[in-house]
């Protein structure tokens, strides 16, 4: 390398050098900015915010928990909605391919039923919806051509795949196809990519409770036969 190269380089690493802080710096104040909307948020409907969400991060299986490492759940919120407990959280981990880490961003909103339900999913025909994995429960069709189209339905109980995918119910989903939903344990949960803010939370819970309203009565008071009492809204 010639002497008059030097000059060149040192402007170059510099100039990378400031596009590094200025990128950090800019990062770490829209972070700020959107924990200060999320902790406004919460207090304005009488919520709890967690910064911190250690525990959540294990509390699940299925996609797209239990994936990569540096697991993390935070930015949570915690509340009830039209009588329904709820966790909404950003999720991330990370995977490596031996050279580059990717880090994996998710939405995910969980309404407490109280009680426990067999597992369906229900996943968008999509880039996103191919995400997750099919490696537990059934393929499972309605019949319903726009809505199979749309969605791929895996459970481990296609009776309550059939009871709860009513019309109606698909009708819902369709109109907001984005999300995958997975009735799993005693929660319905509800995920994306990426991160969430205040008024997509809003958004989603109202779909979340307006879905869990379409389940037919005979199903809940199946379901609570199984599982016990349940204070849950039906």
């Amino acid at each position: 390398m010639s002497n008059s190269s030097f000059p060149s380089f040192f402007v170059i690493f510099g100039v990378v050098i400031a596009i590094i802080v200025v990128s950090g710096v800019v990062s770490a104040r829209r972070s700020r900015e959107r924990t200060q909307a999320l902790v406004a948020y919460a207090a304005a409907r009488g919520w709890l915010f967690h910064a911190d969400g250690t525990g959540l991060e294990d509390r699940f299986g299925g996609e797209p928990f239990q994936r990569g490492r540096r697991r993390r759940a935070s930015q949570v919120l915690e509340g009830t909605h039209r009588g329904w407990p709820f966790i909404a959280f950003d999720y991330t981990y990370v995977t490596s391919n031996g050279k580059n880490s990717t880090t994996h961003h998710f939405s995910v909103v969980s309404l407490h039923l109280g009680v426990r339900t067999p597992m369906l999913q229900v996943r968008p025909q999509s880039a996103f919806g191919r995400f997750f994995s099919d490696a537990f429960g059934t393929d499972y069709h309605i019949g319903f051509r726009e809505f199979d189209d749309a969605f791929h339905i895996r459970t481990d109980s296609t009776e309550l795949a059939h009871d709860v995918l009513t019309e109606a119910f698909c009708r819902r989903l369709l109109a907001a196809p984005e999300r995958a939903l997975r009735f799993q344990g005693d929660s319905l949960l509800l995920f994306r990519t990426g991160r969430h803010d205040p008024a997509e939370v809003d958004a989603v819970l109202e779909q979340g409770s307006e879905l869990l309203a379409l389940v037919p009565a005979p199903v809940w008071e199946r379901l609570r036969g199984v599982g016990g009492p349940t204070d849950a809204p039906v």
